[in-house]
């Protein structure tokens, strides 16, 4: 228990940084230019703030006293932030793995992840974060059904790419995007590895004009 507090304690300070960065770092970034004009983009689809809700698959390796064991399950996303630059974003990720179970046992990871992205190439981005993950356990049928837990870091790596089926806007819009992470966490009594695959529903809020370098008509 005293591990998890500490856990979450390292978590909120990260939040607490984690605002402070998204509310300066624009401001830092065109801070030289204040006093004439600010810094113009060209419009593009993948700009501005980003929020997302997602459904995957999973399937999890879990070592409990060191024996291993696979499940299977699904998985709902949410996932919030912003790019701070053309490539580099900062984001929040709320995660529920649920319905993942073996025969009798079942169970459930919660996560709290702050990621970091990068965009490599055209919508194609990577993604890497560091947070709390709460796994739960039961077997209904044992002889003693009660919950077995871990919990402590939570790591996440993966990568993602936007589709933007109904391009209306020159900057933000909607996107289709299909997600394959890989989570998993050391800490507890549990440890785990998830691979997931699914897809996320996105939405950019893209830049206002008077930050973008818009096309001469």
């Amino acid at each position: 228990m005293r591990r998890l507090m500490m856990s979450v304690s390292r978590i909120l300070g990260f939040g607490v940084l984690l605002a402070l960065t998204l509310a300066l770092a624009p401001r830092l970034a065109h801070a030289e230019d204040a006093d004439e004009h600010p810094v113009l983009e060209e419009p593009r689809s993948r700009q501005g703030y980003w929020i997302g809700f997602g459904a995957s698959g999973v399937d999890v390796q879990a070592w409990e006293k060191g024996q291993r064991t696979t499940y299977s399950g699904y998985t709902g996303t949410f996932r919030i932030g912003q790019l701070i630059t053309k490539r580099l974003g900062l984001g929040l990720l709320i995660e529920y793995i649920g319905g993942i179970g073996k025969g009798s046992d079942k169970g459930s990871i919660d996560g709290l992840t702050l990621e970091g992205s990068c965009l490599l190439w055209r919508n194609l981005s990577v993604h890497a974060g560091f947070g709390l993950g709460v796994v739960l356990l039961k077997d209904n049928r044992a002889l003693n059904p009660s919950t077995r837990a871990g919990g402590g870091s939570y790591f996440l790596a993966g990568a993602s790419y936007d589709i933007f089926p109904l391009k209306k806007k020159l900057t933000g819009g909607w996107a289709i995007t299909p997600v394959v992470d890989v989570h998993g966490s050391a800490d507890g009594d549990i440890h785990f590895l998830a691979v997931l695959a699914g897809l996320q529903l996105t939405w950019w809020s893209g830049l206002p004009d008077n930050m973008l370098h818009l096309p001469e008509e």
